[in-house]
């Protein structure tokens, strides 16, 4: 008996020597210093993740390596270690021992944890983030919708969330991995072209001319005012906004999200990267500014449409790549006011930004001078001075994500005459009127295959700069009966942006608005997707 109990001690102090030395180990390889020295492999992401949300944010409550990769639950977490034993083995066989074989390998190895996440529906996140304690009213709207559709969806967080530790390695989103993610890209390159609204004539009306600057002369005090935030969007293409490897948010804006509703307030963040260079823009701009505040004021009657703007002057801040510092010396401001209806495919997000490509001028895949001129297209497009402004619709084929290095946008597949005219019988086209200080001429045109512009007898802009603040004005008429004018109804709803050339500015160096939704007295208003209910006025 008594030699029994001695044993049953032995065993017992056995046990839990053997329990806690086995229980220090797993501990000891959980930790951080563990994880980012024992290998040099880690070395090197480690130095990535120093500078990422989990490690360093505004609250100081990190995620560190074993909280992401190694589970809480004691079954999961012993069948992890036994898997890091290979890992081990292929460290002492050195498969990896220079950083250009583990970036070789980079894209596997991140693979190998993408599908062990989505097995255990982001079991590892979930220990922190969780869908039912989470408070979406208090959240960003940005976030707050993206959380709502997926929870909808069935979504899980690596879904969406890769990156957030590490950089993602190069064509991650070609993954077979992420096929089933990025299928809505596929079905949106197959319907892009297509506009929402079916192909009909519009109702132009008679041809009209503008009594004259009618919109000065109103009283504006009663009518309410919109500010608004114009910024410089750099080289920040219709083709990146789509590209969820490039732009966060593409995704949201394939599912119909509008810029609008994850970006406002960031605007003056937005065009400090385009001025700083930092992310959205490769051209030195000086001392820009990267955003304008402007009032903005909208006001209709039976036969036109009256707006109103105001912003602040600055000092004059020169172009470093531009002689002169001047890109258009003989004007300092120029105003535009674009409009479209859900004919445009993307208008009812993006507006304008539906023409701004990636191949146009000054931006990073615009074809050279070479290219232009040997083009079998310069005999239908006007190529002088580069690729202008142009709508998807237009092309047979638009490459969003410049899959194996080829050039995003579309340019060179323009469609055939015919087809170019039956789109802007029906409707498919930006509507633009734009007024230019220097010679305080109006001009109204569009944009379809090209941009397009003329002098109008229907469209009235008048603007002056009284005390460091400008003043203009638009009188424009409701119907002006001239194709590429849209008929705007005061039943309608349009989605209308605002762009400003400012101090001498050309080209795509211009402060621009995000898209907003224009009613004209409507008794309600969805204010998810109008922002502005124009204010019926007496002349």
């Amino acid at each position: 008996m008594g030699a029994s109990l001695g044993a049953a001690v032995i065993f017992f102090v056995a046990g839990i020597i053997f329990w806690g030395g086995f229980n220090t180990v797993m501990e000891a390889t959980n930790n951080m210093k563990f994880c980012s020295s024992a290998c040099h492999e880690m070395s090197w992401v480690y130095e990535e993740y120093q500078e990422r949300p989990h490690y360093h944010n505004k609250s100081g409550v990190g995620a560190t390596c074993s909280d992401c990769h190694v589970p809480d639950a004691w079954g999961p977490k012993m069948i992890r270690k036994i898997q890091a034993s290979r890992e081990v083995w292929h460290w002492m066989l050195g498969t990896m021992d220079t950083q250009e074989e583990f970036y070789d390998r980079r894209l596997h190895l991140a693979e190998n944890v993408w599908r062990s996440m989505l097995r255990t529906d982001s079991r590892e996140c979930r220990n922190c983030h969780d869908w039912s304690a989470m408070d979406l009213e208090q959240q960003p709207a940005r976030a707050a919708r993206e959380h709502a559709r997926a929870f909808e969806q069935g979504q899980t967080c690596i879904e969406c969330h890769q990156g957030i530790a590490h950089e993602l390695p190069e064509a991650w989103d070609e993954s077979p991995v992420w096929a089933a993610r990025f299928e809505h890209d596929t079905e949106a390159d197959l319907d892009r072209g297509e506009p929402e609204l079916p192909l009909e004539a519009e109702e132009l009306g008679d041809a009209v001319a503008a009594e004259g600057d009618i919109a000065s002369g109103l009283a504006w005090d009663d009518v309410p005012v919109l500010d608004v935030t114009l910024f410089m969007p750099g080289q920040a293409s219709i083709e990146w906004i789509q590209d969820g490897s490039s732009h966060g948010g593409g995704r949201a804006f394939s599912f119909g999200d509008r810029c609008i509703w994850c970006h406002a307030g960031e605007e003056a963040q937005i065009g400090a990267l385009a001025t700083s260079a930092e992310k959205i823009e490769t051209y030195d701009l000086g001392d820009k500014r990267g955003h304008i505040p402007m009032a903005v004021q909208t006001a209709f009657d039976d036969d036109y449409l009256y707006m109103r703007f105001q912003w602040e002057d600055a000092e004059h801040a020169p172009l470093p790549f531009v002689d002169g510092g001047m890109m258009d010396p003989e004007n300092e401001i120029k105003l535009t006011v674009s409009f479209a209806d859900d004919r445009v495919d993307m208008a009812d997000r993006g507006g304008c930004w539906a023409s701004c490509h990636h191949d146009s001028t000054y931006m990073p895949d615009a074809p050279d001078q070479e290219a232009l001129e040997q083009s079998e297209l310069a005999e239908r497009l006007a190529l002088m001075d580069g690729v202008t402004k142009y709508l998807s619709e237009s092309r047979t084929e638009i490459e969003v994500r410049g899959r194996r290095g080829a050039a995003r946008g579309g340019w060179d597949k323009l469609k055939e005459s015919e087809e170019i005219d039956e789109l802007f019988a029906g409707g498919v086209y930006l509507d633009m009127a734009r007024f230019k200080s220097g010679s305080e001429r109006t001009e109204s045109g569009y944009i379809l295959e090209q941009r397009h512009f003329d002098e109008s007898e229907a469209v009235v802009f008048s603007a002056s700069k009284e005390d460091g603040v400008w003043t203009a004005y638009m009188t424009r008429a409701l119907r002006t009966g001239q194709q590429g004018d849209k008929p705007l109804s005061l039943d309608g709803k349009y989605n209308i942006n605002f762009a400003l050339h400012d101090d001498h500015a050309s080209s795509r160096f211009h402060h621009v608005s995000w898209q907003h939704g224009l009613m004209f007295g409507a008794d309600e208003v969805d204010e998810e997707l109008v922002e502005i209910n124009a204010t019926r006025i007496e002349r």
